[in-house]
C-alpha cells in the first residue's frame, strides 16, 4: 500500500512525503525488522564508499547547537530536531512504539564545516533508495496513526497563496500606504492568488501526479433498516420513488444478500468485501472480482452518540457474517450485549 504527495517550495525542487505498509507483519515489530529498512550510521568508508559519500553529501543534519548556534533549526539555543542524538548500540522500541535507531559509538565520523559529526548527527535513511536517488531521502519507522493525518494534511492543504497589492508610482514617489498609521482597504487590498513556481509549472505541465494512492478506497456506508440515503430529481414523483425497490439496495443490505447467495463471501467482513468483490452501480449489487485487484473498503465514520448505528457499524467491522444483527429485540442495549459477546470470544 502506497500513499504519497509531491510538493513544492518556493526556492526549489519538489519534495514528497511518501508512506509505505510494508508486506511484513508488523503488529510486533522487532529491532532486526526495522533495521532491515533503516539505517541511522556512518557507512564504513572501506567496505562501501559510495554509501560512505552519499551520506556525508546528503544525510548529516547541521551542524547545530554549541557548533553552530546560528542554524536555522535553532530555536531557544535548541536544535528543533533534538541532534544530536544519542549514542545507542542497538534499536530500541518502547511503550508508544517510538523507535531509537541504532546509532554506535563506534569511531566514524564526517567532516562537515570543519566539524567532526559521528552517528549522532545521521539522518535516517535507506541505502538502496539513497544510491538510485542520490539526495536527501529522510526514512522514518511510522508506528502511530498521527504520522497518516501529518500526511493528509499535505495531501489537502491545497496549493501556496499569495496575497499582492500592486499601484503605479511616479518616478521618486514612495507608496502612499503605511502599514502603521493608515487604515486598511481590505477590499482593495485583497486579491485571491495562487503562488505557482516555475518547477511546479513544468510538473504540472508534463502531466505528473501530485498526489496518489494505491490501492483506491471505496467509502462504505452504514445504516439501519430503512433508513438508508437515496438521490432523486426534484421533480420525479416521490410516490413512485419510495415503491421504488431498487433504490433500496445498498452496499450494505447486498453484502447481506451476497452472504445468502454465495457462500463464498462468506469469509469476508463487511470492510474487507471490497479487496474480492466490487460494488456494480448499475445494476446495484456486488460483482466477484476475476482479475483486477480490489480496493480498501472504509466504513463511514458514525458518532458514539448515534447509538443503535454506531454499535452496529463496531459489529461490522469485526464480523463476517452477522446471523442475527437485528431481532425483535433492537435496542441498544442489545447490541452492547451482542458487540459485548463476540468481543469476549474473539470471533472474527
Amino acid at each position: 500500500i502506497v500513499l504519497y504527495t509531491t510538493e513544492f517550495q518556493k526556492r526549489g525542487l519538489p519534495h514528497s512525503h511518501i508512506i509505505f505498509w510494508v508486506s511484513t507483519d508488523t503488529t510486533q515489530p522487532t529491532p532486526a525488522l526495522i533495521d532491515s529498512f533503516i539505517n541511522a550510521e556512518i557507512p564504513d568508508p572501506l567496505v562501501d564508499p559510495l554509501a560512505y559519500c552519499l551520506v556525508a553529501e546528503h544525510m548529516i543534519h547541521g551542524p547545530c547547537g554549541s557548533l553552530n548556534p546560528r542554524s536555522p533549526c535553532m530555536k531557544n539555543d535548541k536544535c528543533l530536531k533534538n541532534y544530536p542524538k544519542q549514542f545507542c548500540e542497538i534499536t530500541t522500541l518502547d511503550n508508544q512504539g517510538f523507535v531509537t535507531y541504532k546509532r554506535p559509538n563506534n569511531g566514524r565520523y564526517i567532516i562537515k564545516s570543519g566539524n567532526k559529526l559521528d552517528n549522532r548527527w545521521v539522518v535516517p535513511y535507506e541505502k538502496a533508495l539513497l544510491k538510485i536517488y542520490q539526495a536527501h531521502i529522510n526514512i522514518e519507522w511510522c508506528n502511530k496513526t498521527i504520522f497518516i493525518k501529518y500526511l493528509f494534511k499535505y495531501v489537502t492543504k491545497g496549493p501556496d497563496c499569495s496575497k499582492a497589492y500592486l499601484q503605479k508610482l511616479r518616478n521618486g514617489e514612495e507608496a502612499p500606504y503605511d502599514e502603521a498609521t493608515d487604515a486598511k482597504n481590505e477590499v482593495k487590498e485583497y486579491l485571491d492568488s495562487r503562488y505557482l513556481c516555475d518547477k511546479d509549472s513544468a510538473w504540472r505541465i508534463l502531466g505528473y501526479e501530485i498526489h496518489r494512492h494505491y490501492p483506491a478506497v471505496e467509502r462504505m456506508p452504514v445504516h439501519l433498516p430503512n433508513e438508508n440515503y437515496i438521490t432523486y430529481n426534484a421533480t420525479a414523483n416521490m410516490s413512485e420513488i419510495l415503491s421504488e425497490n431498487f433504490l433500496r439496495k445498498t452496499m450494505l443490505t447486498e453484502w447481506f444478500t451476497t452472504n445468502v447467495q454465495n457462500e463464498n463471501a462468506r469469509n469476508l467482513t463487511y470492510i474487507d468485501f471490497p479487496s474480492k468483490w466490487r460494488w456494480d452501480d448499475k445494476t446495484r449489487s456486488w460483482k466477484y472480482r476475476e482479475q483486477r485487484e480490489g480496493k480498501i473498503g472504509r466504513i463511514y465514520y458514525v458518532h458514539p452518540s448515534a447509538g443503535e448505528k454506531y454499535y452496529l457499524r463496531m459489529l461490522l467491522l469485526m464480523l463476517r457474517v452477522l446471523q442475527v444483527i437485528r431481532t425483535s429485540d433492537h435496542t441498544t442495549t442489545h447490541y452492547i450485549q451482542l458487540l459485548k459477546k463476540h468481543v469476549e470470544h474473539m470471533v472474527y
